[in-house]
């Protein structure tokens, strides 16, 4: 808190109280609590919504004309008036004066400049790289893995508010034996580690136990145990990465914390947030029925923007921040999303996934 009301002139702190926007009562429980000295922070925040030390120095820093600046305006009017005199002067001929009428010449045909060029959003080629996924088997949760870098799979805790990068909240609803940082991926090369972070059921990879600390390669086909949790390792179907033109994809997002489905447009733009009623803001995809794991997402929180078939992921300067598989989203970036994708948001995680009907 930036200053001390209580060290506040007497008569700077009552015009605070006067001029804050509280009914007669709490304005005179707030003379009584400074007069017997029991006003405590709660009180200061009450009143330095509309601080008067803090107003005067907000104007001060605000931005004042200066001298030059002033002269070069009075110049430049001036400058206007003398143009205006010159549009009509008087012509005298023999003892009569006539006005002359100054027509000012056109100005020169210019050749209207050529089209800006289009602004292009670059979009993922085609042709990309196979994708290992992880699928939960109960749920058929798929779980993109990066070509570089590292995740976290685990479970959201509302009380410390730990938030893996992949939440398994709603896969492990029944058996809960899966740790708040349950086991870490990292990815070389395309290649893919598996590592327990020391959680308290175990991991296995095909009925093996791994010690804490034991990293082991995966391998397609791989099956692995997080607690009661069963998952295999594998590359993503073609026809996922890339549905055929022939298809309807249906992309959505699904809330691994409740299992929640969000369906998405295939043109515009979608606000991903926390719906608050006092304001009476409501998101296009609204997280406030998310549990405690909606208390980390902004109102506005994210924005994804569908364009010629391709959804794309923006941060809108969140409070808590935004990862895309692990990787920070920074304000003004756009970023491609791809099934499998999980975006992070302050710790409520969204699957990127989607739904293919027709020929395959």
């Amino acid at each position: 808190m930036k200053y001390n009301c209580r060290e506040c002139p007497e008569a700077v702190r009552a015009r605070c109280i006067e001029e804050s926007n509280t009914s007669p009562s709490v304005k005179a429980m707030l003379h009584r609590a400074f007069t017997a000295r029991t006003d405590t922070r709660q009180t200061w925040e009450l009143l330095q919504i509309n601080c008067l030390r803090r107003r005067e120095e907000e104007a001060a820093r605000s931005p004042r004309e200066s001298l030059l600046s002033r002269r070069l305006r009075a110049a430049a009017k001036r400058e206007q008036a003398e143009a205006a005199a010159l549009q009509t002067r008087p012509t005298v001929i023999g003892a009569e004066s006539v006005t002359e009428q100054i027509i000012p010449a056109a100005p020169p045909e210019v050749a209207p400049p050529p089209p800006a060029p289009e602004v292009t959003r670059a979009r993922p080629a085609k042709r990309r790289a196979p994708r290992y996924v992880l699928t939960v088997e109960a749920t058929n949760h798929r779980i993109a893995l990066p070509e570089e870098g590292e995740i976290v799979l685990g479970r959201f805790d509302p009380v410390t508010r730990i938030a893996p990068d992949i939440d398994l909240s709603f896969d492990d609803r029944e058996a809960m034996m899966i740790s708040r940082r349950h086991v870490r991926i990292s990815a070389r090369s395309g290649r893919h580690f598996l590592e327990d972070l020391g959680s308290t059921n175990g991991t296995k990879v095909n009925g093996k136990m791994l010690r804490i600390g034991e990293r082991v390669l995966l391998v397609s086909g791989d099956r692995i145990w997080l607690g009661n949790c069963l998952l295999t390792y594998d590359l993503l179907p073609d026809w996922i990465s890339e549905p055929p033109e022939e298809t309807r994809p249906a992309f959505y997002f699904l809330s691994t914390f409740t299992g929640h489905r969000f369906s998405l447009p295939d043109r515009g733009e979608v606000i991903i947030g926390r719906g608050d009623p006092t304001i009476n803001f409501v998101p296009d995809v609204d997280l406030a029925h998310e549990g405690h794991a909606s208390t980390v997402v902004s109102r506005r929180h994210a924005k994804i923007t569908a364009w010629k078939g391709q959804h794309y992921l923006e941060d809108l300067g969140s409070a808590n921040g935004t990862r895309l598989n692990g990787t920070a989203v920074h304000l003004g970036e756009s970023f491609p999303l791809r099934p499998g994708d999980h975006i992070w948001l302050g710790g409520c995680v969204l699957a990127y996934d989607v739904e293919i009907s027709g020929p395959r």
